[in-house]
């Protein structure tokens, strides 16, 4: 899969943004698409996406990644987003509101993090997530999903995926 980073627009410099999110992409992509593909049992129906790179809320379709985070973070961010994409936007599962569509993708995110980088960057990628963002989205979705055992977070997102398709 190729993924082409493009700045928002000439109006602010995203350069050093766009070359960050570019060297996470070339350095992690194969591992990334395997864990998805792997953790899930789907497979990514895109083989080329472009990614806004701007000041804002990352979101995965349209593919807008958020220019203001530290490396690690681009990279959580970008395995995150991508995961919303295989889950939800070329499966034809459909979307039923932001706190389940996150508890559904908290069920393989961790291990997806774990797979692709280790424990601590997935860990800090949790924190992160808790404190950042809506915590009635973000926080209640991780609280939900580590209220399961890895296991068991493995059948439940079969089940909701299934149960959604």
């Amino acid at each position: 899969m190729k993924i082409n980073f493009i700045p928002d627009s000439d109006r602010q410099d995203f350069s050093q943004a766009v070359a960050e999110y570019q060297e996470v992409w070339n350095q992690y992509k194969d591992k990334i698409v395997d864990a998805w593909e792997r953790m899930t049992g789907l497979k990514f129906k895109e083989s080329e996406i472009n990614a806004i790179v701007y000041e804002g809320r990352s979101q995965s379709h349209p593919f807008l990644l958020r220019s203001n985070l530290d490396v690690e973070r681009k990279a959580t961010v970008l395995v995150h987003e991508l995961g919303h994409r295989i889950i939800y936007k070329r499966q034809n599962i459909p979307e039923i509101n932001s706190l389940e569509n996150h508890k559904t993708l908290f069920l393989v995110l961790y291990e997806v993090f774990e797979k692709v980088f280790d424990n601590e960057v997935a860990d800090r990628a949790v924190e992160w997530d808790c404190v950042n963002l809506s915590p009635e989205v973000y926080k209640a979705a991780w609280d939900w999903a580590f209220e399961f055992s890895k296991e068991e977070r493995a059948e439940k997102f079969k089940e909701r995926v299934i149960r959604q398709n």
